[in-house]
């Protein structure tokens, strides 16, 4: 197993996997205000997979315009696809299950990647939010929580689909802070942690530090990821 990751401003991710493929979670660039991402949105040339988890700006901000220019294939709740789909012009064709999107508890299957849909707790504008699962071909599995706060489903999720990467947001005002995403992390009991969602906080390294240093200390055997925009990261 193995591929990397890197960390682009925000809940913003790229993943690629062993084989090549691209996935980007939660899309949103400096073009779109994202101020932390090191990229436009002109500068991503390559993506085979956008997948968002909720319909707030800061999360599906730049998800059609890289579909459109990549033509990687859109994934996400079902309303929220459908919000973007009429809204955006995304066709049936570029939409993961054929234009429906899929649903917390179900997922989608291409011949490269498993995805799995889990609950989130927030808000969302269209459908609700979710976190994803995503398993390449080489069995590499990295959960990408969304925004929410700490849910027990998440131990049965990381137990049905033992997780190589947790991506965790500890932003703790509209979602999970750095003490429950540490018990987030002894629940799942990941390889590997990546802390994302942070960097609106007027003191992001303190909070990012802050749950550094908790997060070693109650999870000594999860290596954890101090994310810098534009970074990769081995998985």
């Amino acid at each position: 197993m193995s591929g990397k990751i890197r960390w682009l401003g925000n809940a913003f991710v790229e993943f690629i996997t062993s084989d090549g493929k691209i996935i980007l979670f939660d899309p949103w660039t400096k073009t779109d205000g994202n101020q932390t991402c090191p990229f436009e949105t002109s500068d991503i040339k390559k993506a085979d997979l956008v997948l968002v988890s909720h319909d707030h700006f800061d999360h599906v901000g730049s998800a059609a315009a890289i579909c459109k220019q990549t033509g990687a294939i859109l994934g996400g709740q079902d309303e929220t696809i459908k919000r973007i789909m009429k809204e955006e012009g995304i066709s049936e064709e570029q939409v993961v299950n054929h234009g429906s999107g899929s649903i917390v508890g179900g997922g989608a299957e291409l011949d490269w990647v498993k995805i799995v849909s889990t609950p989130a707790i927030h808000t969302s504008n269209t459908s609700v939010p979710s976190g994803t699962i995503v398993i390449s071909s080489d069995g590499t599995t990295i959960y990408h929580a969304g925004d929410t706060s700490i849910t027990a489903e998440m131990e049965i999720f990381a137990r049905l689909y033992p997780l190589d990467v947790a991506i965790l947001p500890i932003f703790g005002i509209a979602t999970m802070d750095g003490v429950q995403a540490s018990e987030a992390v002894r629940l799942m009991k990941p390889k590997q942690v990546m802390p994302i969602h942070f960097d609106f906080r007027s003191e992001p390294e303190k909070v990012l530090n802050e749950f550094l240093a908790l997060c070693q200390s109650v999870n000594p055997l999860v290596k954890t990821l101090c994310p810098i925009p534009g970074i990769y990261f081995e998985v």
